[in-house]
């Protein structure tokens, strides 16, 4: 995506496609919009400073989400890429699965031949384990190709609803928010995505073979 595209994006977002409102709204003249997009350019610092909601991975890069979304903010830990070692086993475990936020009729077994590597860092705990995430359904929390940190729960005494869970079935492999169900709580959960073009999905509780709760997105940084 250019820096044209993505100027085209925000003056979408903020005043409906018109250069000239969004002009106002950032406090400079209309020319200067026309001048960005016919140049391809955009004010970094004062897009940052004028408009709060806009990504700035998203504004640098054109990658992920445009607009930022809190719980993954709040998910999200940083590490270092010299903390991922491919050939020791210390720390958290990388295993070669990936979750689908959407469908799918696979279960996850955790075997040695599966894992390609492992995170040492204070920040993860090395009894959870982590795995990749595909599919659009649970964006902008969850984007494709992201690694994500899950551990098992193992009761439903340590089960919360309204978090985000990795759901085993021997129907479905995903991941979704769990919501209780307004119709039969004790049975049934109600798993849902953050896609509004995704609908709903009743489970019946006693069809969940394995359940983790997803604890963190993981955003790695190539340290010079």
């Amino acid at each position: 995506m250019t820096k044209k595209e993505r100027l085209e994006a925000i003056i979408d977002y903020y005043s409906d496609g018109k250069p000239s409102v969004f002009a106002k709204y950032i406090g400079v003249a209309p020319s200067t919009i026309s001048s960005w997009l016919s140049r391809n350019t955009l004010d970094y610092d004062l897009i940052f400073a004028k408009c709060e909601n806009i990504s700035s991975n998203w504004l640098l890069t054109g990658k992920g989400e445009m607009i930022k979304n809190a719980e993954r903010e709040q998910k999200t830990i940083e590490i270092s890429e010299s903390a991922i070692s491919e050939t020791k086993r210390k720390g958290a475990l990388i295993y070669d699965i990936d979750a689908t936020c959407g469908l799918s009729g696979r279960d996850i077994e955790f075997t040695d031949e599966k894992v390609i590597g492992s995170i040492d860092a204070p920040e993860i705990n090395s009894d959870s384990k982590i795995i990749f995430a595909t599919g659009d359904s649970m964006l902008p929390l969850i984007a494709s190709g992201d690694r994500v940190v899950i551990r098992k729960i193992e009761s439903w005494d340590y089960f919360n609803y309204g978090q985000v869970y990795l759901i085993i079935t021997n129907e479905y492999r995903l991941i979704k928010r769990v919501r209780r169900h307004p119709k039969d709580a004790d049975n049934l959960i109600l798993l849902r995505s953050e896609n509004p073009d995704y609908d709903d999905i009743d489970l019946p509780k006693r069809e969940i073979i394995h359940l983790f709760i997803v604890e963190n997105i993981l955003s790695i940084k190539n340290i010079l």
